[in-house]
């Protein structure tokens, strides 16, 4: 009886835990299903019911930290994508309604909020990196399996060419800031993870907007982007020969030290020894040269360059301005006479005619300088030769320069000439004292 009093207890026992266990498994389940169909959190539902981007961010902004998890962090964020959206679709469809109208003959002219639609395109673009973020997020089984991301590169990639007009909206303003954020946007967009499945190669404006992305970034001297930037515009083949030139100027523009400089001068060295018909690269490497006071190495490599093409303008007009610099005016003005015919541009052009009044200017007040005893008219008469062939050219630089921009060049020694020439009260002399900011 004992024993089986005993074997009973153990049996009772027995029964017991396994009501546990049911009870213990039921509990789970229970918890189980409620984690699988568990609504959303209230800050997420306050989020996903706001009907303004502005509304919706400020949510975001405040209950991040108290969303439950990654998962609705991404939802949270994709709101904002659909909200920033709502409002590019609504200025672009009235583009679209306008475009039409125009076609028909009508007057097409609703008015289109354009900031608002390119803030929108940025806003959208914003929120769905970081919907990306979180949407990349491992979930609770530890697996990556985002529900956003392929929706939203589509929809994205699309409206990215309003970056390139925003970047036109605010260049036509005159706010250059701006012009720089949307076009360098387009540039960044483009390796964007969540785009990796479009063909960069296939981005027709890409390596044309980098152009101009490096341009605004040089001026902000935003190197680490500028270097960045001119990498995709030296694949443009419209704008490679001068997007080479950015580079040197952004590479260049950036050395401190005279060991920096040598560096710079032994990068070059060797891109030249790989191209050695680049003239872009001997014009920067000859400057770098007689930036570090190696101007006789300068002019020999010139004169190298010139042995097997004596026409080249590059190599003529830097021994040129390089002679000059060492006041050998009349071997100076040998070469940029050479060069003068094959000025690419207008720019060029009154660099070029700047440079050679600059050297006959000179060239005068020397001899002037050097003239003993008292100025006869007929030593005066052989110095105006060469004092009227200074105003020839400088005259015509001026005459290129519409914008004024290079007066620097060519207003002092204009109004030194015409003083010279026709004296202090004639009206060319005032008007160039002026040009050149010279009280008389």
């Amino acid at each position: 009886m004992r024993q089986k009093g005993k074997q009973m207890i153990r049996n009772n026992n027995l029964f017991k835990n396994k009501n546990m266990k049911k009870t213990i498994l039921a509990a789970l389940m229970v918890l189980s299903t409620s984690a699988a169909f568990a609504g959303d959190s209230e800050p997420l539902k306050a989020i996903l019911k706001a009907k303004t981007y502005d509304a919706a961010k400020a949510l975001v902004e405040q209950n991040l930290s108290s969303l439950a998890s990654d998962e609705e962090r991404a939802k949270a964020y994709n709101k904002l994508v659909d909200l920033a959206l709502e409002k590019v679709n609504k200025e672009q469809t009235i583009q679209l309604e306008n475009q039409a109208a125009q076609q028909m003959g009508q007057a097409g002219d609703k008015p289109v909020d354009e900031e608002g639609l390119y803030q929108a395109t940025a806003n959208a673009m914003a929120a769905a990196m970081e919907c990306n973020k979180y949407d990349q997020m491992p979930n609770a089984k530890g697996k990556v399996a985002p529900k956003f991301a392929s929706k939203n590169a589509d929809r994205l990639y699309n409206i990215r060419n309003q970056f390139i007009n925003g970047g036109i909206f605010y260049q036509n303003k005159n706010d250059n800031d701006n012009a720089y954020k949307f076009l360098a946007s387009y540039v960044d967009t483009a390796d964007l993870p969540i785009f990796a499945k479009f063909n960069k190669a296939e981005d027709a404006n890409l390596t044309n907007i980098a152009y101009y992305a490096t341009i605004y970034a040089y001026q902000a001297k935003d190197w680490k982007n500028a270097e960045r930037y001119v990498e995709y515009a030296l694949k443009d083949p419209e704008k490679a020969k001068e997007a080479l030139g950015l580079k040197f100027g952004i590479l260049g523009a950036q050395l401190e030290t005279h060991a920096d400089s040598v560096a710079y001068a032994k990068k070059l060295e060797d891109m030249y020894a790989q191209d050695s018909n680049n003239d872009d690269i001997l014009s920067f490497l000859t400057i770098i040269y007689s930036q570090l006071g190696q101007e006789e190495k300068a002019i020999a490599m010139l004169d190298s360059k010139l042995a097997g093409d004596p026409a080249n303008h590059s190599a003529n007009s830097i021994k040129g301005q390089l002679l000059k610099q060492k006041e050998d005016y009349d071997n100076a003005i040998v070469c940029l006479e050479k060069a003068l015919p094959s000025a690419p541009n207008d720019q060029v052009k009154c660099t070029l005619n700047a440079a050679l009044g600059e050297c006959y200017f000179f060239k005068a007040q020397e001899r002037v300088n050097n003239y003993k005893g008292v100025l006869s008219p007929a030593a005066r008469e052989q110095f105006n030769v060469v004092y009227n062939k200074a105003i020839e050219y400088l005259e015509e630089a001026r005459n290129l320069d519409l914008t004024g921009e290079n007066k620097r060049l060519y207003a002092y020694p204009l109004y030194g000439a015409y003083y010279f020439v026709k004296g202090a009260e004639a009206s060319e002399t005032k008007a160039a004292a002026a040009l050149a900011g010279v009280t008389q």
